[in-house]
């Protein structure tokens, strides 16, 4: 029963986090396409006074619900890897996936830091997209994976069609280019055009 409990709330821990990683994604591109990537010129405080609650007031606002958001992700992941340690041990890959995310989310909220100490570098927001954007298909893999049990057989026996077809067809999947001639414009890279 226990057993049961738990993978029930690991399985609702996955799914908790993945939304939140899409609303801190979402959030954190509203802080950069609005231009407030800097409302909040330190980290992890808004002002460096260590004051948590910084006043609310134009930009600030942006760059502050990105950082709670991030917060709350944070907290959630690290809920999952608990969960995973606990209650699904025997699901190797499970727990592999969490111990992942979490490693993702520290390095994505230390880098989030870096993005603002180094007053927006270009080089540091695309790291720390990408890194965000590798913690969303994660997350998204974990909770597909922990809810996998509970989706309807007619959803699985498709997936699993669909892999059979995968693992039936040739080592090349690139569908084969069509010859087309080329026109009397168009010359091969290297030669002269003659007239």
């Amino acid at each position: 029963m226990a057993r049961t409990r738990g993978h029930e709330l690991f399985r609702v821990a996955t799914a908790m986090a993945c939304l939140l990683c899409y609303t801190t994604i979402l959030l954190g591109g509203n802080v950069m396409a609005s231009g407030n990537g800097l409302a909040c010129p330190d980290w992890p405080s808004c002002y460096g006074n260590g004051n948590l609650l910084p006043a609310f007031q134009g930009g600030v606002v942006a760059e502050w619900s990105h950082r709670v958001a991030a917060f709350f992700l944070s907290v959630s992941v690290l809920v999952v890897t608990l969960l995973a340690l606990v209650y699904e041990r025997g699901r190797k890959v499970l727990l592999r996936l969490s111990f992942g995310s979490l490693a993702l989310v520290v390095t994505e909220a230390l880098l989030g830091g870096l993005v603002v100490e180094s007053g927006l570098e270009l080089p540091f927001i695309l790291l720390h997209l990408g890194i965000a954007t590798a913690l969303f298909g994660l997350l998204l893999l974990l909770t597909v994976l922990a809810n996998l049990r509970e989706l309807p057989p007619r959803v699985v026996a498709w997936v699993r069609r669909a892999a059979s077809e995968v693992s039936d067809s040739p080592p090349s999947m690139a569908l084969p280019r069509p010859e087309v001639p080329p026109s009397k414009s168009e010359v091969p890279f290297g030669q002269p055009r003659n007239g």
